[in-house]
């Protein structure tokens, strides 16, 4: 063993700031178990969110993201099953599936609205985490105003129109009013203020 791994075989002090401490006695009481064990695991989840690839802060912004989609009654639907439905459907009752859509979308706008401090961000991070079809996510801000573009090299004309009516609700159930839509076959571009 070198010198340098038998320096780091044991352990270490490690200075953490006061109003952090008090949330870790907190949790650490309510799971029954010591301060010590519970800060340990918490680094290491944190190493293993690095090790796929993803910073611990985002990380936990994903984990509030599908937390929000179970909340709301959200599923994770198979792509080619999606699809199928949505093909099965669109042409009999497009009217009905985009009013769904849209309504789908005011209630998610309302809840991100409720629940998070920057919810167009967790718009971005549920897009990005639970449209496994969209290759491209931005949302760029400019003091009060918008504008989200979503990019798919899989959606079809009729998902990507489904998926920007539903948009559309989101953008109207967090209070913004949409200024701009763009809806082409596999690109949604919208512009919107508050």
């Amino acid at each position: 063993m070198t010198g340098e791994a038998k320096k780091l075989k044991g352990k270490r002090l490690v200075y953490v700031p006061e109003e952090l401490i008090h949330d870790v006695l907190r949790i650490a009481q309510g799971r029954g178990e010591t301060v010590s064990k519970f800060i340990e695991e918490a680094v290491r989840l944190a190493i293993r969110a690095y090790g796929v690839g993803y910073p611990p802060e985002k990380a936990a912004e994903i984990l509030e993201v599908l937390q929000a989609q179970k909340v709301l009654g959200g599923a994770f639907v198979p792509q080619e099953a999606l699809g199928f439905m949505v093909e099965s459907i669109y042409n009999n009752s497009r009217e009905e599936l985009l009013k769904q859509w849209y309504e789908c979308g005011r209630l998610y706008g309302r809840y991100l609205k409720e629940r998070f401090s920057d919810p167009i961000a967790a718009l971005k991070c549920f897009l990005e985490v639970t449209r496994w079809d969209l290759n491209e996510v931005e949302a760029i801000k400019e003091d009060k105003a918008v504008m989200l573009r979503c990019i798919s090299t899989a959606l079809s004309i009729k998902a990507t129109e489904l998926l920007c009516k539903f948009l559309e609700g989101v953008i109207t159930g967090l209070a913004y009013k949409v200024q701009n839509i763009e809806c082409l076959r596999g690109m949604i571009i919208i512009a919107f203020n508050s």
